[in-house]
């Protein structure tokens, strides 16, 4: 009997000692906790969103576009799914590791966060690398597109859809002008362009893109290569913005994450030296 109310005492003050612990974190240490776990629910949401996205693009049939947009190594759906799935795994291990306090999946979690800082790091320097080689990759994709464009490959209208968008948000036609249209078997014969190529005071008649390329002055004559381009360099000062706002959230939430695991660490000592001085 002794000895079962030395253990049972034992075992009431590490629990209180838990309480108070927990009651003692201060205030910083709290919302550090509560910002981690808002966070990784914004996480958890787009990744399933992403995950789900690759999922149907992978099961739902698009056709000859579904194709084009594949490159020979990087499959689309497959990559959408692999970062939604990623995206999730870190996002559940830091949540749950944050709210139930588990040390093993905030170390998890963390080391999570540096991977894809690294992978941020590599992927950037890639696509500098890589600039040319992606720039002209894309350029002999949309030639295929305009080759198809109007014809019974593109069975959906997913592809007319799609250079509809670019060239008349754009003002442009065709990837260097609107003589890339002649390879098209629709409007190649004629010489002529879709309703998409004609500037915007005359894009309500359904035939002002009828007449010869070469003398029609109501359709644009930049290529839209150029155009999106200058779109690109024009924003670049907003991508840099957006990334360096997520770089230093994800030194910040690795930061806090690292803050609570230390303070756990110290409560858990905190107990053990309680309990063992007993």
């Amino acid at each position: 009997v002794f000895r079962f109310k030395q253990w049972y005492q034992r075992r009431v003050r590490g629990s209180r000692a838990a309480v108070m612990g927990s009651e003692d974190r201060g205030c910083c240490d709290k919302c550090a906790k509560t910002f981690i776990m808002g966070i990784n629910i914004v996480i958890i949401l787009i990744g399933g969103a992403i995950l789900a996205g690759g999922v149907y693009y992978q099961l739902n049939d698009t056709s000859y576009y579904k194709e084009l947009v594949n490159h020979d190594i990087f499959n689309v759906p497959i990559i959408m799914m692999t970062i939604g799935g990623l995206l999730l795994l870190v996002g559940i291990s830091g949540f749950i590791g944050a709210c139930a306090e588990i040390m093993i999946l905030l170390k998890l979690y963390m080391g999570f966060l540096i991977i894809i800082m690294l992978v941020q790091i590599i992927i950037a320097v890639g696509c500098v690398a890589m600039k040319s080689s992606v720039e002209t990759y894309a350029t002999n994709k949309t030639m295929e597109l305009i080759g198809y464009y109007g014809t019974d490959v593109d069975e959906d209208g997913l592809i007319k859809a799609t250079i509809d968008a670019v060239q008349e948000n754009f003002d442009c036609c065709g990837v260097v002008g609107p003589s890339d249209w002649s390879d098209n078997s629709v409007y190649g014969a004629n010489s002529s362009t879709p309703t998409s190529c004609c500037k915007t005071q005359y894009r309500s008649d359904s035939t002002c893109g009828n007449a010869v390329y070469s003398t029609n002055d109501k359709i644009n004559d930049s290529g839209c290569k150029t155009s999106l381009l200058n779109w690109i360099e024009s924003n670049l000062l907003y991508v840099g913005i957006f990334a360096g706002v997520i770089c230093l959230l994800q030194i910040l939430v690795c930061g806090l994450t690292c803050r609570v695991t230390i303070d756990i660490d110290r409560q858990q000592e905190a107990i053990l030296g309680i309990v063992g001085d007993d």
